[in-house]
């Protein structure tokens, strides 16, 4: 009996998972299946096909002949995905699956316009990766995503790039800071702080990079630690000042457990993006995506912005 005969879509949807996260358990939880199970589905068609297809002796990787069948399996779901948009767009539904990465900031807002999306249309599904500045790059680069949500768009790609909201960028510090509650401090009183930086090729540190070169500032000390999250507990401990995004610390501001430092040139305006590739096919599912965060989307953003601006302003005030 032929191959085409004998395998499942099952099988075929196992191994992409196992093939795109180099892990059963997280395999299993793409599928929403046990970890079991999806070694079952593994073992079954390495039976059909009589060779092995994942290699975990060491780390899960894929066989030569795992690497066949995955690039077929990918092309049979694929078509089979495309099938479902066209047969649903014949009576006017936008359906199918959008593949969306997110830079590591924009996971402050991205599952909010999502939700919010999903909506108004139930028949479009997401797969939601949130990376760094690089990794999103390798993303369009080797067109793996529909569209990524970001700032500045990197270079050397045919890309469409929307922009649909303002994206601002402030230096922060807890409140007992020798600097909290100063109005219009000079740059050049940084040279005398530690900074919190993210890590080399996020956007948020270039723009940090770019402040401080236009300004000819170099501080006293830097520390490398990576995610926005832990910038923030960084900052709270009192190991120093972050440059961040309005949007990932509002919260914070709001709650008293930091401060936004009046640095002159700042807030630093940039923009949100939304960018795909211009070789890349335009379906119902991501023409309704792009028309709903140019519309729908750029408001709610405009709503965020505002209550950001205010609750960081009301608390400014208190602290003066």
């Amino acid at each position: 009996m032929k191959l085409a005969q004998r395998m499942t879509l099952k099988q075929l949807r196992a191994l992409v998972a196992v093939a795109d996260s180099a892990s059963f358990t997280q395999a299993a939880r793409l599928l929403h299946l046990t970890q079991p199970a999806i070694s079952m589905q593994i073992r079954d068609a390495e039976a059909i096909v009589g060779q092995v297809l994942v290699d975990g002796r060491r780390e899960i990787r894929l066989t030569p002949a795992g690497e066949i069948l995955v690039r077929a399996a990918r092309q049979a779901l694929h078509g089979l995905e495309l099938a479902e948009v066209e047969l649903k767009a014949r009576i006017g539904v936008a359906a199918g699956t959008l593949d969306v990465v997110a830079i590591t900031t924009a996971e402050y807002f991205v599952p909010y316009l999502l939700a919010e999306f999903g909506r108004r249309f139930p028949d479009i599904t997401f797969r939601l990766t949130v990376a760094n500045r690089e990794h999103v790059r390798a993303l369009l680069q080797e067109q793996r995503c529909d569209v990524a949500i970001m700032g500045q768009p990197p270079r050397g790609l045919d890309l469409r790039r929307i922009p649909f909201a303002p994206h601002r960028l402030s230096f922060v510090a807890r409140p007992d800071h020798r600097l909290a509650g100063r109005k219009r401090i000079p740059p050049a009183a940084l040279t005398e702080e530690r900074l919190l930086l993210r890590e080399q090729g996020s956007g948020t540190r270039d723009n940090l990079e770019r402040f401080l070169r236009a300004h000819g500032v170099k501080p006293l000390a830097a520390d490398e630690l990576g995610s926005n999250e832990t910038l923030k507990q960084a900052v709270m401990a009192g190991m120093g000042i972050a440059f961040l995004s309005h949007h990932t610390f509002a919260m914070e501001v709001e709650s008293g457990r930091l401060v936004r430092l009046d640095v002159v040139d700042t807030p630093v305006i940039r923009e949100w993006n939304v960018v795909s590739r211009t070789d890349r096919p335009m379906t119902p599912a991501l023409d309704a995506l792009l028309e709903f965060l140019q519309t729908e989307g750029a408001a709610r953003m405009r709503g965020m912005e505002r209550w950001a601006r205010i609750a960081i302003g009301a608390r400014q005030k208190k602290t003066r």
